[in-house]
């Protein structure tokens, strides 16, 4: 992680890492992604979705480009700096949203002290949990209606008090910022940050949005039960790449138990 990376991370909560992903990686992603994605009858903010929020979730089972997009070392310099070297992977899907989408209302924004939701710099260290990583598979620009969030929110100590949630956590309004990034590549941001999307505007394609969700070894936020990978992904992996899969480890937990250098789920390659 370069000292640029950390500033601005540090910074706004976010950074932007481009050329993660080639211009014929994101196609192929994205006609992956139509095989799989399915309509949402709510989003998540439980509106009705009319057809324009759609899911698709089993991407690793398809292999590339999902797959390398596990341990990408590029990724890898950023997450395991501000995370922890051991990591734990909780979840790759894709929200696609089309034209007049209701938004993705803006939520986070405070780092609340938990393990999942915290956000501190010690001796140039920054310390954060569960991590987003929101890949770019067209360019977006910033009046398309992509990624919206508040800089700088992750650090708060407080939260937004209810009465002035509307007008703050607004996309458009005073705060919320839509970053603009260019087609392969990779917003990093802690989910400490005020972050949500903006509608989205264009009506030449949707927003295929792809997300993979980090966080440290030691912790789970979502339920693991129906993320977890399946048969068919395992095959396509190596080991090190099955370990992002593992259980939480725990340090004083049975003898036998390793430190995430070999996988719990899929087998051996």
């Amino acid at each position: 992680m370069t000292e640029r990376q950390k500033y601005l991370f540090d910074l706004q909560g976010f950074v932007v890492v481009e050329d993660v992903l080639t211009r014929d990686e994101c196609d192929l992603a994205i006609e992956k992604i139509k095989t799989r994605m399915k309509p949402m009858e709510k989003t998540p903010d439980g509106y009705d979705s009319n057809g324009t929020w759609h899911a698709a979730s089993g991407l690793l089972e398809t292999g590339e480009p999902f797959i390398k997009l596990i341990d990408h070392p590029r990724l890898l310099e950023v997450l395991q700096e501000i995370i922890n070297p051991m990591l734990r992977l909780e979840g790759a899907y894709s929200f696609v949203r089309f034209k007049g989408c209701p938004p993705f209302e803006m939520h986070g924004g405070h780092r609340g002290g938990r393990v999942n939701f915290r956000y501190e710099v010690h001796n140039g260290q920054i310390y954060t949990g569960l991590t987003v990583i929101s890949f770019n598979l067209q360019d977006v620009g910033e009046e398309d209606g992509g990624f919206a969030c508040i800089p700088g929110s992750h650090k708060s100590d407080f939260s937004v008090p209810a009465a002035d949630r509307k007008e703050l956590f607004a996309v458009g309004g005073p705060l919320v910022r839509t970053i603009p990034a260019p087609r392969g590549a990779a917003v990093i941001f802690t989910e400490t940050l005020a972050h949500g999307a903006a509608t989205w505007q264009r009506d030449d394609a949707p927003r295929y949005g792809l997300f993979y969700k980090y966080n440290d070894r030691s912790a789970i936020y979502h339920d693991q039960g129906h993320r977890r990978p399946g048969q068919a992904a395992f095959d396509l992996m190596t080991d090190a790449q099955k370990c992002f899969f593992n259980t939480a480890w725990q340090a004083f937990g049975p003898g036998n138990r390793h430190t995430n250098d070999v996988p719990d789920f899929g087998g051996s390659s």
